[in-house]
């Protein structure tokens, strides 16, 4: 009896040794993608329920995130505040996003807003087939990613955007001809009337905070936002004087929660306000109600 007992326990012992081996295995970073442009290295790897775009190396900081089998889930911070840029405008028939990564903020839009038209400007054509093989990208006639300099791109069309999103200034890593006023002046022609447009700078030091400045000479800035977690500092702005209209933003948010799209409520975040020195520092705090 004894024998059994402890060949029954060495068992179970063993089965538990294996069934950690087996989660720790399965928790372990998995490289699914590892491709070198003329750009730089693209990877995406898939951490526990996590798949994550980085640049550079395994230990990139993040590009995007998903969790593929919670698709209302956005694990980017940064991604749920540039949300609110939506509700700014209240009517976002048309956007721009200028960088791509994997996509996860107009491929949200573009499930929450089938009728808006997406298009989205990314240099680096690997980092365009990692988000279609990875990402779960579908473009359609409603939503379009060009593969293009951004500064080339903006230059040669006359569309107009009620929602731009500009993506592409992560610290020391911002390109040199998105951060001038000669780019911005040209983006600002790409806005209409009325519109809003975003920067997410995922860094304000060096060349993010002259990026910022920059950003903020050209447009007119009327709300500033501070990622708790990550840091990334979102700034708001028209070509103009903006003029929140508040009922019909809370209506517009208060829709977006409806549709159920995202596991946080929009409302609510947006309703948040923390302390942000560098919005401080750039002079803008909260918009101004109508």
């Amino acid at each position: 009896m004894f024998y059994k007992r402890a060949k029954k326990g060495w068992a179970l012992a063993v089965i538990a040794v294996l069934a950690v081996d087996l989660a720790c295995a399965t928790s372990r970073p998995r490289i699914v993608f590892d491709r070198t442009s003329g750009y730089g290295r693209v990877l995406v790897l898939d951490e526990g329920r996590r798949r994550v775009m980085r640049f550079g190396s395994p230990d990139g900081s993040e590009q995007s995130a998903i969790e593929p089998a919670n698709p209302r889930a956005v694990p980017v911070e940064y991604v749920r505040y540039a949300l609110i840029g939506l509700a700014h405008h209240g009517r976002p028939g048309r956007v721009l996003m200028i960088g791509l990564g994997g996509g996860t903020f107009t491929t949200l839009v573009h499930r929450a807003l089938p009728d808006t038209v997406i298009d989205a400007v990314e240099i680096d054509a690997t980092v365009v087939a990692a988000a279609r093989a990875y990402f779960g990208l579908r473009e359609d006639d409603r939503y379009r990613v060009h593969v293009a300099d951004a500064v080339d791109w903006i230059a040669r069309g006359d569309e107009k955007y009620d929602f731009v999103l500009l993506d592409a200034y992560a610290g020391e890593e911002i390109p040199a001809a998105l951060a001038t006023p000669a780019f911005f002046r040209a983006v600002a022609r790409r806005l209409a009337p009325d519109g809003v447009i975003a920067i997410n700078i995922a860094e304000m030091e060096a060349d993010g905070q002259a990026a910022a400045r920059a950003f903020a000479a050209g447009f007119t800035p009327f709300d500033c936002r501070r990622t708790p977690v990550d840091g990334n500092i979102l700034l708001f702005a028209a070509a103009g004087p903006h003029a929140e209209d508040a009922a019909r933003m809370q209506r517009w948010l208060t829709a977006w929660d409806a549709r159920r799209v995202t596991d946080f409520s929009l409302a609510a975040l947006a309703a948040q306000r923390a302390p942000a020195p560098e919005c401080d520092a750039l002079g803008v705090s909260g918009p101004r109600p109508r």
